[in-house]
């Protein structure tokens, strides 16, 4: 692939939909990340996510069941990808989800539908879409090099967890926001009290495992304000505010889940 090629982000995607909350949340359409999603989506009225906040899906922290398991054909995350695949209906899949392994709040388990979730308070708060929303408050003002594209199930609903196509620059361009504080060319894009809170470890993870903020990674050993998004297949977005650092990498990584050397 070239420089100009659009290359899907996979779970980079998720940081971008945590920025978009924060903007959805400053303009009033969200009253509290407190509040439970199921006042914006009554549909998940009856499913695991009953007891759910906004902060928990934004933490993945919801209790909700869900087995990340790429390698396993019968996942969950794998069969939401055949819903995808097929045409199906993302937003069915989430509200037919009923388990739970924890009370919401009290343990930390990277739950992809958890996003979607998120996705489905911000459309129902504002009545509009991801990709209409995300292209006027964060790409627009931006200044993209090329225009980005969402992956869409059946519906048309964006695939907001994973879904976002966009240049390497692209992304690198989103980073250097991220590390001036939310600012780009003298605009607030992003509040910076957001910058701050969604890249600081705050959900209920292990000693030992690394931190997770609001869609954001925190390494076990980070220095103070280093922090990234990333994706499966080898996709990253590293920020290191003190060492004014900036990496994005994009690639096609078969060998994922093997170790560095």
């Amino acid at each position: 692939t070239g420089a100009e090629d659009l290359r899907i982000g996979w779970s980079l995607s998720k940081s971008y939909l945590s920025a978009l909350a924060r903007i959805v949340l400053a303009r009033g359409d969200i009253g509290s990340l407190d509040d439970r999603v199921i006042d914006y989506v009554p549909a998940l009225r009856d499913g695991a996510y009953h007891r759910a906040t906004i902060r928990h899906v934004l933490n993945m922290a919801t209790g909700a069941t869900f087995d990340e398991d790429y390698l396993d054909q019968s996942s969950d995350i794998n069969r939401m990808g055949r819903v995808l695949a097929v045409g199906g209906r993302m937003d069915g899949f989430a509200a037919a989800l009923t388990e739970t392994f924890a009370a919401p709040g009290t343990d930390w388990q990277y739950v992809s539908i958890d996003t979607h979730v998120l996705g489905m308070v911000i459309r129902a708060a504002t009545g509009r879409s991801i990709p209409d929303l995300l292209g006027e408050r964060i790409i627009t003002p931006l200044g993209v090099e090329r225009a980005p594209y969402f992956l869409t199930d059946g519906t048309g609903t964006a695939f907001a967890l994973g879904g976002l196509n966009g240049t390497t620059r692209d992304f690198a361009r989103f980073g250097q926001m991220f590390l001036q504080g939310g600012s780009w060319n003298g605009s607030q894009i992003v509040p910076r009290d957001w910058v701050i809170a969604s890249t600081t470890a705050s959900a209920p993870t292990g000693p030992d495992e690394y931190g997770y903020g609001y869609q954001w990674w925190m390494p076990p050993d980070a220095r103070p304000r280093e922090y990234l998004g990333r994706g499966i297949y080898g996709q990253y977005l590293y920020i290191n505010e003190g060492a004014g650092v900036v990496i994005a990498l994009t690639a096609a990584d078969p060998m994922f889940r093997e170790s560095a050397v």
